[in-house]
């Protein structure tokens, strides 16, 4: 992935592109109750390709599943393949999608007054006054690459695109094809169907992935976390990146904050190569990492599922390149592995013009949809950003810790109400509530989580002391390797190598956890270690 600094730019090309950004400061979020629920039913698109295979029973699925009215169902007969040229975008879906909105009444048209930037005239242009779709759903079946038209494009100006990110603009004055443009609801303070800056604005979506069976699971999966809460843990995966790079490593680390903050505990990697192989990440809801071409380490591992409703994206250039390949970059593995959503990029986006960690978890936790928050979380469009997943989605319609659950989700509930009982920087109270709530209930993983809060503060022999805590509880094999195997990691990060391999040899010498999945990361742990 390119950064800003990657690549000389003229003066000129660097105020254009400092344009397309939106200056904004980053507020640390806030306990709140969710914002009210809106139908957005009545205002949703589907399209879909009748000639590809399942694409009219998927989007049929889907209505039935989210009470969409059949004449909101869109037919656009499309290439089979994944990509496809700006010629056949503009013949076979820019042009037939607006005139059936228009056909069908859901826009009223008006007429504008533009600033052409390249002739710096001013010129008339026709565009939505008025809107009855707000939400295009792109079932799969529609091709999502447009292709690059112009050969050795300046950087910046490329033309190809998302078919996604391309369409959000569809009603409004046509711009030029050429490098992306402003996206108005960057950063903007307010749900979607509050927003009456530019009518003609779409939020796109795409139900899309290796096959017919992950969709229709992604959708079930997103309405049962809606209903019974998202709970689980977050997992960010830090790739150690500096200088023109720094800006993603930010976005994961101001996301782990926020995480922390709404009680959702926190698995944090800080090494820099990606997450091994075999290393056990129970319950995921949220993972977020950089930086690898395809998937790999733990989320690749057969024995890795996500928590059904589960939201992933892995930062890389062409992470959405191959969506539907259960094996190729990331976005199809990661749906693959159980994600309900996860996002990406078709092709180079550069990174200051994807999509921005922080601002997307932001919104998502204060309970807007899925294509509310990844939009809003990124600054550009007509650009290479592609959002797979219910766009209608809210993991927190009901707000965070409304359901409790049982077993296992009942221990992320408490922990989560207990942590919004203690706001604030110092977590010392926090920490121990949670130690006694764990005790008093015999909850060993209660006090696991509590590691994984010290762990992400910086604070390992605190965090070391609370594992051997649970150690002393836990029965299950699986969870002691697992404890074991964090211990090692955190003896690592304080220099006591000798303490590191002797956790890593109880699990190695264990006859109930030899054959664990964990024991494998644990082999080649061991053997590295001096």
């Amino acid at each position: 992935m390119k950064c800003a600094s990657c690549f000389n730019l003229s003066g000129v090309e660097w105020f254009r592109l400092l344009a397309l950004l939106v200056v904004g400061i980053w507020h640390p979020l806030l306990a709140q109750d969710p914002p009210p629920a809106l139908d957005l039913s009545g205002e949703v698109a589907v399209v879909y390709n009748p000639d590809f295979a399942q694409s009219r029973e998927l989007a049929e699925y889907y209505a039935h599943k989210r009470g969409i009215s059949a004449d909101r169902l869109i037919a656009l007969p499309c290439p089979l393949e994944d990509a496809m040229t700006r010629q056949q975008y503009d013949e076979l879906i820019r042009k037939p999608l607006f005139e059936a909105f228009v056909r069908k009444g859901w826009w009223r048209l008006g007429e504008q007054e533009i600033h052409d930037p390249v002739s710096g005239r001013t010129l008339p242009a026709m565009t939505v006054a008025e809107s009855a779709v707000r939400v295009v759903v792109l079932m799969r079946g529609i091709p999502f690459q447009i292709q690059r038209s112009t050969q050795n494009p300046k950087n910046t100006q490329e033309d190809e695109a998302s078919v996604d990110s391309e369409l959000s603009l569809l009603g409004l004055p046509r711009q030029p094809i050429a490098g992306a443009l402003r996206n108005p609801y960057f950063k903007q303070d307010m749900r979607f169907q509050m927003y009456q800056g530019t009518p003609g604005l779409l939020l796109v979506g795409r139900l899309d992935g290796p096959d017919a069976d992950t969709v229709k699971r992604m959708i079930d999966d997103s309405l049962l976390a809606e209903t019974e809460g998202l709970r689980g843990r977050a997992v960010i995966d830090l790739a150690q990146k500096t200088g023109a790079y720094q800006e993603g490593e930010d976005w994961l680390i101001r996301s782990t904050l926020l995480f922390r903050e709404k009680g959702i505990p926190v698995y944090v990697d800080k090494s820099e190569a990606v997450i091994p192989e075999h290393w056990p990440l129970p319950d995921t809801a949220f993972y977020f990492g950089w930086y690898t071409t395809n998937a790999s380490g733990a989320l690749a591992s057969p024995s890795f599922r996500f928590q059904p409703g589960a939201i992933a994206c892995h930062l890389h250039s062409f992470s959405g390149a191959a969506l539907r390949s259960p094996d190729r970059h990331w976005v199809g593995p990661l749906l693959k592995q159980g994600a309900a959503a996860a996002l990406g990029n078709v092709f180079e986006p550069y990174l200051s013009l994807t999509v921005h960690f922080d601002v997307l978890n932001q919104r998502l936790l204060e309970g807007y949809t899925l294509a509310e928050a990844a939009w809003n979380a990124t600054p550009v469009l007509s650009w290479m950003n592609v959002v797979c997943g219910d766009p209608l989605y809210r993991p927190y319609a009901r707000g965070p810790g409304a359901v409790m659950g049982e077993g296992r989700d009942r221990d992320y509930a408490l922990y989560q109400g207990t942590a919004l009982r203690y706001p604030g920087n110092d977590s010392r109270a926090l920490k121990q509530a949670l130690t006694e709530l764990a005790e008093s209930r015999n909850k060993p993983h209660l006090l696991e989580l509590t590691a994984l809060l010290s762990a992400s503060e910086g604070k390992e022999a605190e965090a070391i002391e609370l594992l051997e805590h649970a150690l002393s509880l836990y029965v299950i094999a699986g969870d002691k390797a697992r404890a074991q195997l964090y211990q090692a990691i955190l003896y690592q990060e304080e220099n006591r190598p000798a303490d590191a391999k002797a956790a890593l040899k109880k699990l190695l010498t264990d006859p109930d956890q030899t054959k664990l999945p964990a024991a494998q990361a644990a082999s080649v742990i061991y053997d590295k270690i001096p």
